[in-house]
């Protein structure tokens, strides 16, 4: 599991590394950038190295004005502002992680939950707002391990490693913004090995929907797999190559789903028939 290693202190400005991916941060107000440090500890659960700033790549500006908004910039291009801390460094975070995601070197990031499940893995591809959090949350309550709610992140072989982040769940505040829980908080553990996938999972919340999974081939599951691909743009054929590594050894399984609870039961319970 890789490790944070930084231990050099920035006035106005940090640059680190995390997964080959160079990132520059400045600010005009140094408790900003204090302030992003230890928030980067939260985003980053496998940690970064700090690297001199004239070596960074992708950079990004905080700045907080007479009117105290704070205001975004990234590669000198202004992305947004506000006045809402908690707000604006959440947005702030999910855009130093997506820029991660986009471009880690010998590694493909595909948005999604993951679970551990006696040696390998279920992997959950979804966009935002489709439950995936809350099944994985459920999964987790059952005795799956966490891997994340967020990423799968592949190796050349086609094994997912862990990226376990605080489980980012909606609806305590509003149904937009979210609110961070560690793993434990749910009786979970964290798993702490690269696995071999043995499920990709297809699937959306349902109102009443019934358990009726179809098993679909390892063709179909790299195309539904290759929009939640987040270098597929910047770098397809190593990205196409990791997909087919990651689906030949696993069974693509499509189904709506209703309440988390029951279906978590459901899906172990077929993932232990179909794959043990």
């Amino acid at each position: 599991m890789e490790q944070a290693k930084s231990k050099i202190n920035f006035d106005n400005q940090l640059s680190i590394e995390a997964y080959g991916v160079r990132i520059g941060i400045k600010s005009n107000r140094p408790e900003i950038v204090r302030e992003i440090r230890e928030r980067l500890k939260v985003l980053l659960p496998n940690g970064f190295e700090d690297i001199a700033y004239r070596k960074a790549e992708y950079f990004f500006s905080v700045r907080k004005n007479l009117k105290s908004e704070f205001v975004l910039y990234k590669d000198r291009k202004k992305v947004t502002f506000g006045k809402n801390k908690e707000i604006f460094f959440a947005y702030l975070g999910s855009q130093i992680r997506i820029t991660i995601a986009e471009y880690a070197v010998e590694r493909v990031f595909v948005h999604a939950g993951v679970v551990g499940w006696k040696g390998k893995a279920i992997i959950i591809p979804a966009r935002s707002y489709q439950g995936k959090t809350t099944l994985v949350a459920e999964l987790t309550k059952l005795g799956a391990e966490y891997y994340s709610d967020e990423y799968a992140v592949l190796d050349d072989r086609g094994f997912v490693h862990p990226f376990p982040k605080t489980l980012s769940i909606r609806g305590f505040i509003d149904k937009y913004q979210q609110v961070e829980f560690p793993v434990e908080s749910f009786g979970g553990i964290k798993g702490d090995e690269p696995l071999p996938v043995g499920m990709v999972l297809l699937t959306e919340f349902k109102a009443g929907a019934k358990w009726q999974p179809q098993i679909l081939s390892e063709g179909f599951g790299v195309l539904e797999m290759l929009s939640h691909t987040i270098p597929i743009r910047y770098n397809p054929k190593f990205s196409l190559k990791v997909l087919n590594k990651t689906v030949n050894r696993a069974i693509i399984v499509k189904t709506e789903r209703g309440e988390a609870k029951d279906f978590a039961i459901k899906l172990l319970s077929f993932f232990e028939n179909k794959v043990f």
